[in-house]
């Protein structure tokens, strides 16, 4: 009979976890921050704990990191994806739509989902940061298609060749 194989990798594996538990509570921290219906408060608050969040990743990982590089980052990440998605996607346009139509309930509903969205983004985003660290990269070599494709298998898509 033959002995399992050890885990050729299980300091790896125990980063991963710890890099999965600090998006999760990361995007959490977001979904709080977004609760805020005033959006010039909200927005800077969802931007430093998403900066906070790449901070950690980067030390996880042993990556250097600066905040003054990773604003600008976040902001053409965040803004260009993630409005793009939402407004672009046939399924939000519907759901949009069918939300509004519930008499009384239906714009609140609307607001409500927003926390859901950008933590849901910034889990993604986490994940993709985690998985370029993970094979190496950088936070100053990372590529926006990398996000789009975590996004995209992320609602369903399923991996994109791009």
């Amino acid at each position: 009979m033959s002995e399992p194989l050890p885990n050729p990798r299980p300091d790896a594996d125990l980063i991963h976890l710890q890099a999965m538990s600090i998006v999760l509570d990361h995007a959490l921290l977001v979904a709080g921050a977004s609760i805020v219906p005033i959006w010039w408060a909200s927005s800077p608050s969802i931007t430093g704990v998403q900066l906070k969040m790449l901070s950690e990743l980067s030390k996880l990982y042993g990556t250097d990191f600066a905040d003054d590089f990773a604003k600008p980052l976040l902001a053409s990440l965040g803004g260009g994806f993630l409005s793009l998605l939402v407004s672009q996607n046939p399924l939000s346009m519907r759901l949009k739509g069918a939300i509004l139509a519930i008499p009384v309930v239906g714009i609140p509903l609307r607001y409500g989902t927003g926390p859901a969205i950008m933590a849901a983004y910034t889990y993604v985003l986490g994940k993709a940061f985690a998985r370029h660290y993970e094979s190496g990269g950088s936070y100053l070599d990372f590529h926006a298609r990398q996000l789009r494709e975590e996004l995209y298998e992320a609602i369903g898509f399923g991996p994109v060749r791009i």
